[in-house]
């Protein structure tokens, strides 16, 4: 079984599990990012009823000259995270994907239903970073 980089395995895209990937700006390429909950929400569709969760990064546009960020996803319906690491993008880096610490997904709260409202929170915003952007990776039921 192929793993990915955090060690869990790999989502197969078949036909009948496909992969939907979303890329969301949070914050405009010259927007100083800025902590807080409900950065970005936005509510499940019918496509994705009963989708999961299975990767998620994020990037800037302008890095950070000091501190980690930081960027839970939430589902505010359910009350719960969904990751249990949250994405990281380390200093003076563009992308969650060279990060010291990557995201996890918490696979007993990965799962969305129509209607569900997810969230893009900002815990850690970073010195100087702008432009923030996450892409959530879901795997169809």
């Amino acid at each position: 079984m192929n793993k990915g980089m955090d060690g869990f395995p790999l989502a197969q895209d078949t036909p009948d599990r496909a992969l939907r990937i979303f890329q969301i700006k949070v914050f405009s390429e010259t927007a100083n990012m800025t902590t807080g909950d409900n950065k970005f929400v936005f509510a499940v569709s019918e496509d994705l009823n009963s989708a999961t969760l299975v990767r998620a990064e994020a990037f800037v546009s302008t890095s950070a000259s000091s501190a980690t960020v930081t960027v839970p996803v939430r589902n505010v319906t359910k009350g719960v995270d969904m990751l249990v690491v949250p994405i990281t993008i380390d200093a003076l880096e563009f992308t969650s994907y060279t990060a010291d610490v990557r995201s996890a997904v918490d696979y007993s709260n990965n799962t969305v239903e129509t209607g569900d409202r997810i969230a893009i929170d900002v815990d850690v915003a970073g010195a100087g970073s702008r432009g923030l952007g996450v892409i959530l990776t879901f795997q169809q039921a």
